[in-house]
C-alpha cells in the first residue's frame, strides 16, 4: 500500500483513466488495422496488375523443376504450383479497404491487473522448478531449448 493506503490496482486505474489510454488504444488499432487493409490492397493491386507475369514464372519454374529432377516429382510440383495459383487468386480478387468508420474495433478487455498476477499458474522463471538448469532435457525454460554457445 502506498503512504495513502490506496491499493496500488486502483492508482493504476486512475492513471489509465487520466491518460485516456483506452481510447487512445482503440483509435491506434483501428490506424494500424487500416494501414494493413491499405497494404493488402496495394498487394493484390500488383497481383491483379501482373498476374500474368507471375502465372509465366510459375509455369518456368515448374519446367526447370521438371527438367533437373527428370520429372520425378512432378505431381508434388503441380500441386504446389496450383496452391500458389490460388493463393495469387485470392489476394488479387479480395477487396480489402473498408470505407472509414465502417468497422470499429472490439471492446477492448483485460483483466484486472491484481487477478492476473495472483492467478497460480503465473511464476516467473526464478520460481519454476529447474529453473536456469543446466540444458538437460528435463528443465524448463530457454535455457534447455537452445544449442549452447
Amino acid at each position: 500500500m502506498s503512504k495513502d493506503e490506496t491499493p496500488l490496482s486502483d492508482q493504476l486505474k486512475k492513471v489509465v483513466d487520466d491518460l485516456d489510454l483506452e481510447n487512445k488504444v482503440k483509435d491506434a488499432s483501428a490506424a494500424a488495422e487500416q494501414v494493413v487493409l491499405r497494404g493488402l490492397e496495394a498487394t493484390g493491386s500488383y497481383l491483379r496488375e501482373h498476374r500474368g507475369d507471375i502465372q509465366g514464372f510459375f509455369d518456368r519454374a515448374v519446367g526447370a523443376i521438371d527438367r533437373q529432377t527428370g520429372g520425378r516429382y512432378a505431381e508434388q510440383v503441380e500441386q504446389v504450383r496450383g496452391q500458389l495459383a490460388a493463393g495469387v487468386a485470392s489476394l488479387a480478387d479480395r477487396e480489402w479497404v473498408r470505407p472509414e468508420g465502417e468497422h470499429e474495433p472490439g471492446e477492448l478487455t483485460a483483466p484486472e491487473v491484481a487477478e492476473a498476477l495472483d492467478a497460480p499458474d503465473v511464476t516467473a522463471p526464478e520460481e519454476r522448478p529447474n529453473a536456469g538448469g543446466t540444458g538437460d532435457a528435463g528443465t524448463s525454460g530457454w535455457s534447455g531449448s537452445t544449442d549452447q554457445v
